[in-house]
């Protein structure tokens, strides 16, 4: 009986311990073990409401998978910042549910909308398999779906590239509560689809802090439009503020003939530079400096000038080369010739056909799910010029050595449009010591051979 009793306080102990630990696997997902291997993105089954519906209003978006989501996406703190709901409709909150996912509009869907929810790459499977392609569903709360497009690019205008995941609005005009939103590609190329005409302003910003609102110090554009079927834009984002240009960084070049000037920010196009909007002055006396400045350019025009003076030098070394190779090529040059020719043609057959039979094994291996086809098409090219933020000062004579000079910059515009000045001080460094001459002559040492005089003393 003391034995029985015993026993019992130990057996619900190890209950205890067996539903806690039962109750923790349920409640975190980990990846299974065992069976064969699994390389296959979550699939999507089924979607709640459908794909197209026109009178349907939805209290939570349904996403059916053919296995267990991760809670950790790809390229995500959460699993809400893969969707966006459009038009904008308050904060987007998922909750998981292992194979289903529910989205859910903070502010809910207005009647007579058209909403467009869109989940981006990154959604992954227990083994990391993630979801590479973006998936986008259309539903109307009321009224037909239009079949229109806004598409364009959003352009990082300073750096002189597409915007890379940039986000875009299409802000109605008539009703400013009412926001399409989307994302640019990697080469900020984006396509809102589903708008109802209208007037509209489209706004693409940098969202570098991920909030989806901008802020004061990310980069934007915003035009107006009128959509009828589609539109096409083209936004040039940058920096919108009222303060002037600064001078960042000041380096000297050709030995101290020639400034490099970084600003703080972008200048405007087309703005001339002349030698009047520059001045040294000496400190601390601030008395005018010897030296003037003669030439100003821009990095880009320098980079055009330097492009001309290599491409004069190659043409004239060309043009010697082929002034002296007056030798025709021998038979036996044309045959190697024609040989590695045909080598090279061999090998690139032989890494199609390679690529061919890998790309038909990976179909296999992802159970016929076509991969992922790369993007091809060229980046687009903006129609504006870059701004620039460097520019280069030429000197009628070089600076002096350990001594300091205040350079002062006038009536400078920024790409926001705001006319300024600055001032920034330039250290030059000391100049190379000579080394000293020494007054004591060079030490004799050659080597000599000394010889002894023959002995003049008679010999008894």
């Amino acid at each position: 009986m003391r034995e029985q009793s015993v026993r019992r306080p130990a057996l619900l102990i190890a209950c205890v311990a067996f539903g806690t630990w039962l109750a923790a696997a349920c409640a975190n997902a980990i990846a299974p073990t065992g069976g064969p291997p699994d390389e296959l993105a979550p699939e999507l089954l089924r979607v709640t409401p459908q794909n197209g519906d026109t009178s349907v209003r939805p209290k939570v978006i349904t996403l059916q998978f053919d296995e267990v989501i991760n809670e950790a996406p790809k390229g995500a703190t959460s699993l809400a910042e893969l969707f966006l709901i459009s038009p904008r409709s308050g904060d987007v909150q998922v909750d998981w549910k292992r194979s289903r996912l529910e989205i859910k509009a903070k502010d809910g869907f207005r009647d007579s909308t058209v909403y467009t929810v869109i989940m981006r790459p990154g959604l992954q499977d227990l083994r990391n398999n993630s979801i590479d392609t973006a998936t986008t569903l259309v539903f109307s709360t009321r009224g037909p779906i239009p079949n229109t497009t806004i598409a364009g690019v959003v352009f990082d205008w300073p750096a002189g590239k597409g915007a890379r995941a940039a986000l875009v609005e299409a802000i109605s005009v008539v009703d400013t509560t009412l926001a399409y939103i989307g994302v640019a590609d990697t080469a900020g190329r984006f396509a809102l689809r589903y708008v109802p005409p209208g007037q509209y302003i489209v706004r693409g910003f940098l969202d570098r802090n991920g909030n989806r609102a901008l802020e004061r110090t990310e980069l934007w554009d915003t035009v107006r439009i009128p959509l009828r079927d589609s539109a096409n834009v083209e936004l040039y984002s940058f920096i919108h503020d009222t303060l002037p240009v600064r001078i960042s960084e000041i380096a000297i070049q050709d030995s101290g003939r020639r400034l490099r000037l970084t600003f703080d920010k972008p200048l405007a196009i087309g703005q001339a530079f002349t030698p009047p909007q520059f001045s040294l002055r000496t400190m601390p006396d601030s008395a005018p400096a010897a030296q003037r400045v003669v030439i100003v350019r821009t990095k880009e025009e320098q980079l055009v000038l330097d492009s001309l003076s290599r491409k004069q030098k190659a043409d004239s070394a060309a043009a010697e080369r082929a002034a002296r190779d007056t030798i025709k090529p021998d038979s036996a040059a044309l045959a190697r010739a024609d040989s590695v020719a045909r080598a090279r043609r061999r090998d690139s057959l032989a890494a199609a056909e390679i690529a061919q039979r890998e790309a038909r094994r990976l179909l296999t291996l992802r159970g016929g799910r076509p991969i992922t086809p790369v993007d091809t098409t060229p980046p687009p090219k903006m129609s504006r010029p870059v701004p620039t933020s460097e520019m280069l000062v030429v000197l009628d004579a070089p600076l002096a050595p350990n001594t300091r000079y205040l350079l002062e910059t006038r009536d400078l515009q920024s790409l926001s449009g705001v006319r300024g000045s600055a001032t920034r001080t330039i250290l030059t460094p000391k100049a190379d010591p000579v080394p000293p001459r020494d007054s004591t002559p060079p030490r004799d040492t050659t080597v000599r051979r000394v010889t002894t005089p023959p002995d003049t003393v008679p010999r008894r």
